[in-house]
């Protein structure tokens, strides 16, 4: 089994059994997983390592709470990563760190914590959406931000950031000039049918880019108490 899409539908209920059950051996090489838009509640289960193949999570807008599992570090062919809108908090597990070929993090509109940790630039050299806008994060910007040199897009509005703007970032609007190496990003590597997406807001209008994701650039920092120019 390759993809499992069962968004935008009316379930509800925990996300254990369909995760943690005792699993045949067709269901590891599961790839894709898109639950969001549902009514799905409970913690996230802590049994990743299920899944070792899994290229892409979706669970975007659903009433899932608590924090991102340790094993999700499990995933190193994780690709992205879609947590947007599910009332998670607690501080970001280092974990995550394992899974390097991370192009997209969404984790926008929860409820996390702390600093914005510095592995986020040190450890995803490809990455190329991050989206943490909308959470509880404070302190400063961590200056390692500035080695994702790769970013199309890097949201980190509506925070109690404070503290002065690397002033690297200026160097983001030529960045984003530059061809990805990466290719089209609208699809996730090995399925087509796939279709990768990213949530940008605008002047308080929300966007939803797909097909043409490889060609959007955008910065916000906005709503945050920082200092100094870019």
């Amino acid at each position: 089994m390759g993809l499992i899409d069962l968004s935008k539908n009316s379930f509800s209920g925990s996300i254990y059994h369909i995760l943690c059950g005792t699993m045949d051996e067709p269901y590891t090489i599961l790839r894709f997983l898109n639950l969001g838009d549902n009514f799905l509640s409970g913690r996230i289960p802590d049994c990743w390592k299920n899944w070792p193949s899994l290229v892409s999570i979706k669970l975007d807008n659903n009433n899932l709470r608590g924090a991102i599992p340790q094993s999700i570090g499990n995933l190193t062919f994780l690709q992205s990563l879609h947590l947007r809108n599910i009332k998670l908090s607690i501080e970001l597990p280092q974990s995550i760190q394992q899974c390097k070929k991370l192009l997209i993090i969404d984790l926008s509109e929860n409820e996390f914590i702390g600093n914005i940790p510095t592995w986020l630039g040190n450890s995803f050299s490809e990455l190329i959406v991050l989206n943490v806008r909308s959470n509880k994060f404070q302190g400063d910007i961590p200056h390692e931000l500035c080695r994702l040199s790769s970013h199309h897009i890097l949201d980190l509005a509506h925070k109690n950031l404070s503290g002065p703007v690397p002033r690297c970032f200026n160097n983001f609007s030529a960045m984003a000039k530059k061809q990805n190496s990466s290719g089209d990003i609208s699809y996730i590597e090995g399925f087509a049918e796939f279709l990768e997406n990213a949530i940008l807001v605008t002047k308080g209008r929300i966007f939803e880019y797909s097909t043409i994701l490889q060609l959007v650039t955008s910065m916000d920092l906005s709503k945050n108490n920082l200092s100094g120019q870019i």
